[in-house]
């Protein structure tokens, strides 16, 4: 088959009719981008049937429809038709041109045409998936799909491989046998369903349909008996109820005068006892006020104890601030003295300046004319001035620093006297709470401890309390489940006792005769052969067959007693099979020769039977061959005498003389009953024991389990308490670590505060020693000073300035001294002055406060005054009170007294009313007794035996009696009856009970239950059968899939490294198997190794490297196995042009088995071709195909 042609019209960008006929081996299409060229693979596929519009290129239909331009209309339609050459018969139809079209419509509908005839597109698949060609994913190769064959994984690349071996037939029929195989299972398991569903049904309406009958009958006999029953007992129930109404009466009368005694005695002890109540509730109202009282007075107690507590400690709080207020008092006339004294030295000071300045200025004026003649001598006495100045300055500051600093100290004194007393109070303080806190925090750890003990027992309960109820759990639903085992199985073994019992499955004949012998009407009767047979259950079956007739045959003891069997059988016109044990003779067994691999042996050896009856096996058997099958036949029947004959496993039975007998199956169930019935009887022996240890056990569970329960219970109790316990504790716990933090806390500050105070004494009594060491080196300089300028003065009055210089000298010296001290005088009297202000600030605050914890002390006697009063009042009133409760007292005592006294004769009159009333109780429950029992036994007449007409006597009343007479029968009177009357009628519901509701249409029902039954059977075999056959259909398409895809790897494999090696021009490329031991699943890997390279990841390679490695992959599915056509659009757009060579050269090779549509645009391509189309885009943006000479192809592709 190969590619004849492919019309386009509407489709995409081909928007007019455009015809491609394709060469026999190699057709180029070429074109610039967006010309269109791709949308002819594009077209291939579409036609093919490819419904994923993502390897179309779109997104929906209408993509595939011309949409129009400025200059063209958009097309109403796309329409595509391909041409196949079929006359190889490549495709699986009698047409040796095959045409394939599909059409496209703007509403979203597709048309599907094969050779002109519409079609579904499911006939395009089949059409084409029969050939192979709609599975192979190489046929048409898009960009970039030769790159994605290197991007699969392992086991989708799998995929290639097998549409190269062409197993996607073989796949596809696997999974329709497997859905086979799915849908037969479902309808295995719907008919399993069905029948487990018929079986009880079918076995309970066969035991229905016995039960009716007996149930009518029961019934007529029991009414019989009623009608006697009721009648004797209607008439003694109607006597006994006149006599229960005079006894009524009686007491009735006996009743009312005991009632009339009680309630004149009630009347008085109410009248007592109302008094009584009066006194109580008087002497509750006065109890409560006294109490009230107490309560107010402790109040009152303890309000003016903490009123005095708190006068104590303001009186207390006074005294300290008296004491302090006379230290800050002498503080303060101190801090004024020293500012007095501070003011006097300013203006002491500023009068010497004033003095200093004047003298200075005279002085200066007499060396004015001096100076110019003495001027370094004057400058030498300058700087020793100058320097004498410095050094007395430095006195002065030393001296004003050492002042400041005593006065420091002695403040700071005062402060740490004061901070010694607020650390002992603050200790006191601490040590109280700290009591507290230990004594709580001793409790809490106790009850916290108390707490987590109960919760781990607790825990530890709930864990065995859950391990219980789950050992519980488990043991009750293996109970449940034995128990119904154990149902199901007694019930199997009912229904075979009942079948045997009723001898249901044996012929009539054997039914008579079995039924004669129970009832001692002959003699004789051991039974039927099948009761005697042991059989193993693969043989039942043939064995039954082989027997027919004669698995029911009657063995009888003696000869003589066939002829009463006889005259019962020809009475009742039955057929049956007589077997007398001493008339029965031995035929000789029949014998074979050689060894036969399908004979099973004689069934008379194959079953067991007690030695009294192995004569009959022998008779009956001894000449039965058992076969697996009938492929041995032949032989062992072959020169046998007549009666020999052989049975296979599934029954079937052929005589020596040729006759055949199939399909006897019925009558194997009757030799199975004994091996059932063994087995039943061991399974329920062992489920009744296995109930009574599961019952054992859950019993000690059970009590096991409650003890624990309780215990978790009282836990539970235990931990609520506990917990109310140790939240009450927690709290007060919190509280007292707050203070107790707090106290700690204020210890520490009151001493950090005190040591910041001996720090900083010692820190100025340091700077004191260091002041005074310096002062002292700075009056030395003085001196020194002086004595430089001394002698200085003395060298210029040699000069006749001595005098002037040094008046000058000396008046100036006094002048700057005079200066420094007034600057140093002046802050000094600021900080004394300030020191001042903050002591009187200290004194009237420390006044204020001693003023407000006065009025507070005021307050509070005023406070406690005025709680003595009332205390005083409410003492008066518990006086008064008291008088009056001790007075009510007295009354209360003489009342309750006469009380006691009534008492005792209201409960002596209650006890005779008490018997009145019981008596007239039991008098009137046994009348309503008695008419309930004649309503009873009316009803029950009513329902056992119907509507009757009943006889009532003169004092007993009964419904008017409907005009029914003759209708209804009436209930005889009976004056005795037998004393087993009752017991029978009680046997005889109980049979009813037994018998339960009973269904009239049984039998019909179950004869089509049991039809349908037998239905469903069949078909379970046949479908049973069909998934056998399946499997081996599956099992045989694995292989078979297996060697296909084996044998393709392999050629494949061998193909790829020699293309790879053309294409790379050397190297080593290689296909493996990701897991050679799973043929079925296996992936495959490609491992490649370029010319002078070392072996790398695909992914490491360059765009070209990978596309020519996808290449060869595709070219050597191709050589293996070849496709009829392959499209291979833009394959080489990453090659350069060496590798273009060998591209073209393998395409030339694979060219004579695939006929190959190339779209590309690369010139050295082109060269392969047979037929070349050249496509340009019009400016109606349409695609158009241009005939080109071969010569002509260079300047199209350069365009």
């Amino acid at each position: 088959m190969r590619l004849k042609s492919i019309e386009l019209n509407g489709f995409k960008t081909f928007a007019t009719k455009t015809n491609f006929e394709f060469a026999e081996e190699t057709t180029v299409i070429v074109g610039p981008n967006g010309s269109g060229k791709s949308n002819i693979a594009d077209a291939v596929r579409w036609v093919l049937g490819e419904q994923s519009y993502k390897l179309l290129r779109g997104k929906r239909t209408l993509d595939m429809i011309f949409s129009g331009s400025d200059q063209r209309p958009r097309a109403g339609m796309a329409s595509v038709t391909i041409v196949f050459d079929n006359s190889d018969g490549w495709l699986p139809i009698d047409f040796s041109e095959v045409t394939i079209t599909r059409r496209a419509y703007r509403d979203g509908k597709n048309e599907y045409l094969i050779n002109g005839q519409q079609v579904l597109l499911r006939d395009v698949y089949e059409l084409l998936g029969q050939s192979g060609l709609a599975e192979r994913t190489y046929t048409i190769i898009g960009q970039g799909l030769v790159d994605a064959a290197l991007s699969l994984k392992a086991e989708e690349r799998r995929m290639l491989f097998e549409e190269a071996a062409g197993i996607g037939l073989y796949r596809s029929r696997k999974a329709e046998a497997e859905r086979r195989l799915e849908k037969t299972h479902r309808n295995l398991d719907r008919v399993e369903d069905i029948l487990s569903e018929l079986r009880p049904r079918l076995r309970s309406l066969q035991k229905q349909a016995v039960r009716a009958e007996q149930y009518h009958q029961v019934k007529a006999d029991l009414r019989v008996m009623l009608q006697e029953w009721y009648g004797y007992h209607w008439a003694r129930v109607q006597e006994n109820l006149n006599t229960a109404r005079e006894l009524e009466a009686k007491h009735k009368a006996e009743l009312e005068q005991a009632r009339e005694t009680q309630a004149r005695f009630d009347r008085d002890l109410s009248e007592n006892q109302a008094k009584v109540q009066s006194q109580r509730s008087r002497l509750n109202t006065w109890h409560r006020e006294l109490a009230e009282h107490h309560n107010q007075k402790e109040n009152i107690s303890r309000e003016k104890a903490v009123a005095e507590e708190r006068i104590r400690s303001l009186e207390k709080r006074i005294q300290d601030l008296q004491t302090d207020q006379l230290r800050l008092e002498e503080q303060e006339q101190l801090t004024r003295a020293r500012y007095e004294q501070s003011r006097l030295d300013l203006e002491t000071a500023q009068a010497n300046l004033e003095e200093y300045q004047h003298k200075v200025e005279g002085a200066r004026e007499m060396l004015a004319e001096k100076r110019s003649r003495m001027s370094a001598l004057e400058d030498e006495a300058a700087a020793a001035k100058e320097e004498h100045v410095l050094a007395s300055n430095q006195q002065i500051r030393l001296r004003s620093q050492l002042n400041d600093r005593v006065e420091q100290i002695e403040r700071k004194q005062a402060r740490l006297n004061s901070a010694d007393s607020l650390i002992e109070s603050a200790r006191s303080n601490y040590d109280q709470i700290h009591t507290q806190y230990l004594t709580l925090k001793k409790e809490f750890d106790q009850a916290s401890e108390a707490v987590r003990k109960v919760e781990a027992e607790l825990a530890e309960v709930q864990e065995d309390r859950v391990d219980g109820e789950k050992v519980r759990q488990d043991l009750y639903n293996e109970l449940s489940q034995t128990k119904t085992q154990y149902s199901q199985w007694v019930a199997e073994l009912n229904v075979l006792e009942q079948a045997e019992q009723k001898l249901t499955g044996y012929t009539e004949g054997a039914k008579l005769l079995l039924t004669k012998s129970r009832s001692g009407k002959l003699q004789g009767a051991l039974g039927t052969l099948s009761n005697f047979l042991e059989v193993p259950e693969d043989l039942e079956r043939p064995i039954a067959a082989a027997l027919g007739d004669y698995l029911d045959a009657v063995i009888l003891e003696r000869g003589r007693d066939s002829e009463q069997a006889l005259e019962i059988l020809l009475d009742e016109t039955t057929k049956g099979v007589l077997l007398p044990l001493n008339r029965l003779v031995t035929l000789e067994r029949p014998k074979v020769d050689g060894h036969i691999p399908g004979l099973v042996g004689i069934a008379a050896d194959l079953i067991k039977a007690p030695p009294k009856y192995r004569p009959v096996v022998e008779l009956l058997l001894g000449r039965v061959f058992i076969l697996r099958d009938k492929a041995d036949l032949k032989r062992v029947l072959r020169d046998q005498l007549p009666g020999t004959k052989a049975v296979t496993l599934r029954g079937e039975v052929y005589q020596a003389t040729g006759e055949i007998i199939a399909g006897n199956e019925g009558q194997s169930g009757v030799l199975s009953r004994s091996r059932q019935r063994k087995s039943w009887q061991g399974k329920i022996a062992d489920a009744s024991g296995q109930i009574e240890k599961l019952e054992e056990s859950l019993s000690h569970v059970d009590q096991k389990l409650a003890e624990i329960l309780q215990t978790e219970q009282e836990l539970k109790e235990n931990l609520s308490e506990t917990k109310a316990n140790l939240n009450s504790i927690d709290a007060e716990f919190r509280q007292i670590t707050v203070d107790h933090n707090s106290a700690e806390r204020q210890i520490e500050w009151e001493k950090s505060q005190r040591q910041s105070l001996v720090d900083e004494i010692a820190g100025d009594e340091k700077e004191i020693l260091r002041l005074r060491g310096e002062l002292e080196r700075t009056q030395t300089d003085i001196h020194l000073f002086e004595e430089r300028v001394a002698k200085l003065s003395g060298d210029l009055r040699g000069f006749s300035l001595d005098e002037e210089r040094e008046q000058l000298a000396h008046w100036e010296t006094q002048l700057a001294v005079a200066r420094r001290a007034l600057d140093d005088i002046n802050q000094r009297l600021a900080e004394r002055e300030k020191s001042s202000q903050e002591a009187g600030t200290r004194v009237e605050e420390n006044k204020k406060l001693q003023e407000e914890y006065a009025e507070q002390i005021a307050s509070l006697k005023e406070e406690t005054s005025f709680l003595e009063d009332g205390e005083k009042t409410i003492q008066n009133e518990i006086t008064e009170l008291r008088s009056l409760i001790d007075e009510t007292d007295a009354e209360l005592s003489q009342d309750e007294a006469e009380q006691k006294e009534l008492q005792s004769q209201e409960a002596q009159a209650r006890r005779i009313l008490n018997q009145a009333e019981r008596s007239y109780a039991q008098a009137d429950i046994n009348l309503s007794r008695k008419r309930e029992k004649l309503e009873s036994i009316q009803e029950r007449i009513r329902e056992d035996i119907g509507l009757v007409e009943l006889e009532y006597n003169k004092d007993i009343s009964g419904p008017t009696p409907l005009p029914l007479e003759g209708y209804v029968q009436k209930l005889p009177v009976v004056k005795e009856i037998s004393k087993d009357l009752g017991g029978t009628i009680r046997e005889q519901r109980a049979q009813l009970r037994r018998l339960g509701a009973v269904n009239p249409e049984a039998q019909d029902e179950y004869q089509d239950v049991n039809q349908r039954h037998d239905f469903l059977t069949e078909q379970l075999s046949d479908l049973r059968n069909a998934e056998a056959d399946l499997k081996e259909v599956i099992a045989e398409l694995d292989v078979l899939m297996e060697r296909e895809f084996r044998k393709t790897f392999e050629a494949v494999a061998v193909e790829f490294k020699d293309i790879f090696s053309q294409l790379f021009g050397g190297g080593k490329g290689q296909l493996i198997l990701s897991d050679p031991d799973d043929l079925t699943g296996s992936g495959v890997d490609i491992n490649v190794r370029l010319p002078g390279r070392r072996m790398q990841g695909l992914s490491l390679l360059s765009g070209g490297e990978r596309s020519l490695i996808a290449a060869a992959l595709i070219f050597s599915l191709l050589r293996i196995s070849p496709t009829p056509f392959c499209v291979l659009d833009e394959v080489d757009a990453m090659l350069d042009e060496s590798n273009v060579a060998r591209f073209r050269k393998l395409i030339r090779e694979l060219s004579s088995e695939t006929q190959f549509i190339v779209i590309t645009h690369n010139r050295n391509t082109v060269e392969v071709a047979d037929v070349i189309y050249g496509i340009i885009m019009s400016e109606d943006s349409s695609s158009q195909v241009l005939s080109l000479k071969l010569d002509e192809v260079d300047e199209v592709i350069d365009s």
